[in-house]
């Protein structure tokens, strides 16, 4: 056999064989599985439930200021007593939602009570004063001064127009089977009560109701 026909035999061979391995893998890769892309499902996220608003307290329809008058003719009563007094008063009036009640600490003429009204646009003035319980209606060196009433007066804004007054005593809680707690533990308890029955008395007035109430007592509407 000549070198030429080794040669041409070589070429063929080398060509069949590179045929068959383009054939092998022309195969496999036909035969490989074309694997599936896998689509994730989005999870929904749950909405956040609003807390509910809180409901508004009502705005005030009335505002009343507290005044006494603590240096009148009767002063031997405690400046303890007429803080418990005070205080008692104005905390019964706060307690109807439809009340702002404010204190001034400053001692309060019936004359100052109605110049703090007149110059007021829309604060009623409440002024409460003690007077001696006895026949004539004046302090002497005599009196008890644990045995005293409330008095008090309520003045119109900018007029000081007097809108209602009366009187509570602390005898008419002192017989009552009844006894409230009153909110501080300042002065003299059946004295706090006879304020807080002067505050029932104004709310009254004002047709304004409350929860709870005291024994009646006297006024003059």
């Amino acid at each position: 056999m000549g070198a030429r026909q080794i040669s041409g035999t070589l070429k063929v061979s080398l060509a069949l064989a590179l045929v068959a391995i383009s054939a092998l893998a022309i195969f496999a890769q036909s035969g490989r599985r074309v694997r599936k892309t896998e689509t994730a499902i989005p999870v929904p996220t749950p909405e956040a439930t609003p807390a509910p608003s809180p409901t508004p307290k009502p705005e005030p329809a009335f505002t009343f200021i507290v005044g006494m008058e603590k240096f009148n003719d009767f002063s031997r009563v405690s400046l303890y007593a007429y803080s418990g007094v005070l205080r008692s008063c104005a905390d019964r009036l706060a307690d109807s939602s439809l009340v702002k009640a404010e204190m001034t600490s400053s001692n309060m003429s019936r004359a100052d009570a109605i110049r703090q009204a007149r110059s007021e646009k829309g604060a009623y003035v409440v002024w409460i004063q003690l007077r001696p319980n006895n026949f004539s209606g004046q302090a002497s060196v005599y009196d008890d001064a644990n045995n005293v009433y409330v008095q008090y007066a309520v003045f119109a804004p900018t007029t000081a127009k007097q809108v209602t007054s009366g009187n509570t005593y602390p005898e008419a809680y002192r017989n009552s089977r009844v006894r409230l707690p009153t909110s501080g533990t300042e002065g003299n308890y059946y004295l706090n009560q006879a304020a807080r029955g002067a505050a029932e008395r104004i709310l009254d007035h004002f047709h304004l109701r409350l929860p709870s109430r005291l024994p009646a007592s006297s006024s003059n509407d």
